[in-house]
């Protein structure tokens, strides 16, 4: 189910008692966790909502309020995040398992337990998660795709009468990877600013938002393959004025080059692909039109040139910048 099915839920007074949230879109699930709060008065809020952090509490303190009756209220909601007992990997004990499928068995009924088990892989083999993934209803919020990003974008700004070029939110789905959470925390600044034009332009869009350590990385690659040494060499070194880590950056474009070797094997639409490769459809998007003006043997050579810097990093005290300037002086001049 979505957040509308739950909305619905909510004003038909049929909710269940337990919930799984599962996706990787951080304002649908803070959005979600809002409609559960607010299933509580506020004035009961103290007593009848909790949310426990597993990585910070323990199981017998979910299983206490959830076991526990609401406390002069109607409702009692209980939101757990991070259940990694329910993966493969996580572990409890025979006690907390007991009570756990006793509970999941004869909830109090007054009460909502909500898991937020965002990107976490459940293990479906596991008794507890394959019982709650049958008792409980599943609300799934996976990442909106670029159309859909674009048209929430607009839509809000609609609503607040204002409107933004085409140029304009082009640059926006750059600067950002397309990334609907990203855009949305970059609106409050741009209208802010475009207050008394009520328009948001490319200029104001390039002044005010900054570009991710992936949409740079992306432009560095650009650079480097295309042949533009001192543009790639300034870029690198603004990054690393800018606090990036040089191991991390060199993470970052390595893996850009592997994104792109590994798009120019592969076959199928941006989505498809995406959720192979575990990336966001509209970087696939954007290494599918790359790899039309990219030679093959560059991006190798650069993917095999980052792995090379990695190593020198890790077992010299070589100057980064150096390092870099040589591969590509080496490889691309």
């Amino acid at each position: 189910m979505n957040l509308k099915q739950l909305q619905q839920q909510i004003e038909n007074n049929a909710m269940a008692n337990f919930y799984i949230v599962t996706g990787e879109e951080e304002t649908l699930l803070s959005h979600a966790k809002s409609m559960f709060k607010g299933l509580v008065d506020q004035e009961d809020r103290d007593m009848n909502y909790s949310q426990i952090d597993l990585t910070e509490q323990t199981l017998d303190v979910v299983i206490n309020d959830a076991m526990s009756v609401p406390f002069f209220g109607d409702r009692r909601v209980v939101v757990v995040k991070n259940p990694q007992f329910l993966t493969a990997t996580g572990k409890v004990g025979d006690r907390d398992q007991e009570l756990l499928l006793k509970l999941f068995d004869q909830p109090v009924l007054q009460n909502i337990v909500v898991f937020f088990a965002n990107d976490l892989k459940l293990d479906k083999r596991k008794k507890l998660a394959k019982v709650l993934l049958k008792t409980a209803e599943n609300i799934s919020l996976p990442a909106l795709n670029e159309r859909q990003a674009q048209q929430a974008i607009v839509q809000q700004l609609d609503q607040r009468s204002y409107a933004i070029e085409p140029e304009a939110l082009h640059e926006l789905m750059q600067r950002t990877n397309a990334q609907y959470t990203d855009m949305k925390n970059e609106l409050p600044k741009l209208i802010t600013y475009a207050e008394q034009t009520k328009k948001i332009t490319l200029d104001v869009v390039s002044a005010l938002v900054p570009k991710t350590l992936t949409a740079n990385a992306f432009d560095l690659v650009d650079a480097v393959i295309k042949r533009r040494p001192q543009e790639a060499l300034t870029l690198y070194h603004d990054l690393l004025q800018n606090g990036e880590a040089p191991l991390r950056l060199n993470a970052v474009l390595t893996n850009q080059f592997r994104l792109l070797l590994q798009v120019a094997g592969l076959s199928g639409n941006d989505q498809d692909i995406g959720a192979q490769l575990k990336v966001h459809p509209y970087r696939v998007k954007l290494a599918k039109e790359a790899l039309r003006s990219y030679p093959p043997q560059f991006v190798r050579t650069g993917y095999l040139g980052m792995i090379d810097i990695e190593t020198q990093l890790k077992s010299t005290s070589q100057d980064p910048e150096l390092l870099f300037e040589r591969f590509i002086l080496k490889n691309f001049q």
